[in-house]
Formats: C-alpha cells, sequence, structure tokens
C-alpha cells in the first residue's frame, strides 16, 4: 500500500481500498515504529470510528473532497478539540481547546482523518525535538541523530511512512529544517497564505502552519485545501527558469558533503536548462537580524493571553513557564516577559522600517537579475548527533561551539519577509543522511515554486527510503 495522498484518495474512492483498512495500516505502523517517539497522543478506536463513517459516506454517494479517508498527523502545537493540544510541554499536558484550529477544519473539512498529534521542540523554542518531557523524536535514518525541529515528530512521522503527511509549524524554519534532515518535502507558504489562528506561541506575522509529505504532488493537494486555491496544479518545465543562488552568509557555515550535493541539484538544474545567476543579497543576514527577534518576542507576549482565552483553558502563562521541562527552553521563553514597552519599541521598529526593508531588498534582487526563484540548500549541514540547540558540531573536521544553532542559517529570511518556501530532497551522503534543497520565491508565488520544485523531483527520480523503514512501501 503506497502511503501518498494521491495514492490512497484514490484507491479508497476506487473501492481498491477502505478507509478502515489505512486506518488500520497506520495504527500498525505506528507500533512498529514506536521507538521514533514520533507520536505524542493517538486515540485508534477514534480514528477506526471516523473511518468507518468516511467509508458508509462513500458507500452512499458522499464524498467530502480530496482528502477523504486519508490520515493525517497533526503537530501538537496546533488546536484540535478531540485531542489535547500539549505543545510538549507538561502545563498543557491534559488540556483540550475549545476548537479547532482553521487549518485542522479545513482538512475535516476535506474528508481527512486525524492520524495523532506530533511530538516537537517544547513549546515549539528550537530546532532539535529534544523534549526532555515527552522523550526525543528519532531520525528514521540513522538512531544517533537528530530529526529536526521544531516539527521533528512530524518530520519524522511521514519519513516513516506513518501517514501520507502531517502539519508543522514554521517560524525560523520548523517544518523546512526536519524535512531536509528527514528527506521529505515541506512547504511553508507566503505570508498569510493559511490560517493561522489556533497555534501555540502565537506570532502572526513570521510564524506559519507547514504541510509536510513524501512528494510534491501531496503537498499540492494540501495547499490547495488549507489556502481555499481551487485552481489546478500548474507545471513549469525548468527550460528557461532563472534561479538565483546568493552564497555569502548562507553559506558562511557549509559541510562539505552538503555543498556537494547542492552542487550536484544545481548542475541537475542547469541539465534541465534552467539558468543559475551567482549573486548574493546585499545585506540580507544584516537585515532579517533586525526583524526576527524583535517581532517574536512581542507578538508572543501580545497575543499569548489572547490565545489562551480563546483556548479556553484556566492555566495561565506564568504557569506555563514556570513548568517548562527545559531549562533551555526555560532561558529562551523568560525574555517573552520582558518589559513590555521595550518590546514595543522594537517590535513597531522591525514593522515599520526593518521588515519592508528587507522585502523591498528581496524584490529588487529578483527584479535586477529577472529570477523566477532562489535556490540553496536548506540547513547548512546533514543530521547531526543527538543533542540540544546549544551542542557543539564537527564541521569539516573543526570544532563549532555551539554550532547546532547554525541549523536555521538558511531558513530565517523567509518567515522574516513572509515568502513561500519550498525544499524537497537533494540527494544522500555518502554516510547516509539526506540534505535538502530550498526553492524560495516572491510573495504570491506559492504556486509557481510548487511546480518548480515538482519539476525537480521529476528530474531527480525515485528518492531513497531510510533503511529501516525501507520495506513499508514503494520508493517516492
Amino acid at each position: 500500500m503506497e502511503f501518498t495522498i494521491e495514492y490512497l484518495a484514490a484507491a479508497i474512492r476506487d473501492g481498491s481500498t477502505s478507509a478502515v483498512a489505512v486506518a488500520e495500516e497506520v495504527l500498525a505502523r505506528c507500533a512498529r515504529f514506536r521507538q521514533l517517539n514520533a507520536v505524542i497522543s493517538q486515540a485508534p478506536e477514534r480514528l477506526l470510528e471516523a473511518a468507518r463513517l468516511a467509508d458508509r459516506q462513500l458507500a452512499a454517494g458522499i464524498d467530502p473532497g480530496p482528502l477523504h479517508g486519508v490520515p493525517i498527523f497533526i503537530k501538537d502545537n496546533i488546536d484540535t478539540r478531540d485531542y489535547p493540544t500539549s505543545a510538549g510541554t507538561p502545563a498543557l499536558e491534559k488540556d483540550y481547546p475549545r476548537y479547532d484550529a482553521t487549518v485542522v477544519r479545513r482538512l475535516l473539512d476535506a474528508g481527512a482523518l486525524i492520524a495523532g498529534k506530533t511530538n516537537l521542540h517544547e513549546l515549539a523554542v528550537g530546532g532539535s525535538s529534544t523534549n526532555l518531557y515527552y522523550g526525543f523524536v528519532r531520525s528514521t535514518w540513522r538512531d544517533d541523530v537528530i530529526a529536526g525541529g521544531s516539527s521533528g515528530g512530524s518530520a519524522a512521522a511521514v519519513s516513516a511512512r506513518l501517514a501520507p503527511a502531517a502539519l508543522g509549524t514554521d517560524t525560523n524554519g520548523s517544518v523546512r529544517g526536519p524535512c531536509s534532515l528527514s528527506g521529505i518535502v515541506g512547504f511553508r507558504p507566503g505570508f498569510r497564505r493559511y490560517p493561522g489562528d489556533g497555534v501555540i506561541p502565537p506570532t502572526p506575522t513570521r510564524d506559519s502552519v507547514g504541510i509536510m509529505a513524501n512528494s510534491v504532488a501531496d503537498l499540492v493537494i494540501l495547499d490547495g485545501v488549507l489556502s481555499g486555491d481551487a485552481h489546478a496544479a500548474v507545471e513549469i518545465p525548468l527550460d528557461g527558469v532563472r534561479f538565483g543562488r546568493p552564497r555569502g552568509d548562507l553559506y558562511k557555515i557549509m559541510d562539505q558533503r552538503t555543498a556537494r550535493i547542492m552542487d550536484a541539484a544545481v548542475a541537475l538544474l542547469q541539465d534541465q536548462g534552467a539558468v543559475i545567476i551567482d549573486a548574493d543579497i546585499p545585506g540580507l543576514t544584516q537585515l532579517t537580524a533586525k526583524v526576527a527577534w524583535a517581532i517574536s518576542a512581542y507578538e508572543v507576549v501580545r497575543e499569548m493571553p489572547v490565545y489562551m482565552q480563546h483556548r479556553g483553558t484556566e492555566i495561565s502563562v506564568d504557569e506555563i513557564r514556570e513548568k517548562i521541562a527545559s531549562p533551555v527552553v526555560k532561558q529562551r521563553f523568560t525574555p517573552f516577559t520582558d518589559d513590555m514597552n521595550a518590546l514595543e519599541v522594537r517590535y513597531k521598529e522591525a514593522m515599520e522600517v526593518h521588515r519592508p526593508r528587507l522585502q523591498q531588498t528581496i524584490n529588487d534582487y529578483f527584479a535586477e537579475h529577472a529570477l523566477d526563484a532562489i535556490v540553496l540548500p536548506t540547513t547548512p549541514f546533514p543530521a547531526p548527533p543527538m543533542g540540544d540547540d546549544t551542542s557543539d558540531l564537527m564541521i569539516n573536521g573543526e570544532l563549532l561551539r555551539g554550532g547546532f544553532s547554525s541549523v536555521i542559517q538558511n531558513t530565517v529570511f523567509q518567515s522574516a519577509a513572509g515568502i513561500p518556501s519550498l525544499v524537497v530532497p537533494a540527494g544522500v551522503t555518502d554516510d547516509g543522511l539526506p540534505v535538502g534543497i530550498s526553492f524560495d520565491g516572491l510573495q504570491g508565488s506559492d504556486r509557481a515554486l510548487l511546480a518548480m520544485g515538482h519539476a525537480f523531483e521529476q528530474a531527480r527520480g525515485p528518492f531513497p527510503r531510510p533503511p529501516a523503514c525501507a520495506d513499508t512501501d514503494a520508493d517516492r
């Protein structure tokens, strides 16, 4: 049974399989790969009952939509009324929101089933998914490396084919990084393409729900459901497409294994007729630094009480902070309680001056070089050894103190500017770790970007499965 949305939706619809058979397979796979620790909560009987209902609806001629009977995982910082939404932190472990997040409701309205809630870096404040309360998420590729974060559970679940797709959230690369490190596709849409309510912690300007799957075609289906964009998928041949390749600070830290695979991916694009323009984006890193933290810090403080009230819980923000399991996360979360006036000054400057300047800089870069998209390595290195976000790393034989934090080196400017970003697996290193290539576009280019990624995926050919999961279904 091939675990893609395309295959399963068609097979359920034509009677080749049933929603119940698919749900049973999901549960069997979750039991088989329990050691990944990808799933925080699951309700087997609820999933099976929803599958039975889907089969009855189909027998009665009712077809709710393109996801009919397809199980999808939800990152556990996205609100679900029938499951606790813990955000991976002790204070919220058994707390049920009053409402589904709109993105969850759109999935359900399109016929999807909730496969369960996935593990994550505590409060989504980190890039390793080494959760000290719920346990570390394990990579499907090697048991000594991380799956990435903060949406590591979603990435591991999709990589292992526990279900064909998952939702994550992405502020600094929390969808794209885990997808790159786990060998799957992922998409962070442009600003406000998907509804952002029902996500904790709330940072509406920078954060976005993202989608994760094993094929770009599945991302196109999910994008249509979540965005409400009913237009047919576009096809864009790579011949004549112009890609900018900014290096500079985006290659400041770069593992040689990643660089080699990126060079091969760029050569493949060129073989398909694409044009590569080697040019840096002036001031990109400096402008991004003036935007990212100032916006996130203020919006978390401003929005958290509003979110908690809408969620319908009596748990306070102070109680959440007090019970944080990870000392590193608690240290990072504490500045969110800084003096609001000081945070507001920095926020206004970021929103009124630096963010518009960053957006204009990127727009000018595209215009100057007549670009269709940017290509770059999603992360500067393959999955690092299991550890927290403060860990040292060996890069090209040299010790880099605190080097793990560089995992987001190439994934912050997109969210700061609000532009769409897609990651597609590009290759596997000699020591068996996947590397992803990012395609970044201007605001409004979401569908075109997905089409470019699909064209690259087709030119690349089937991507290897993680060795431990190689027999679950066919290569994609």
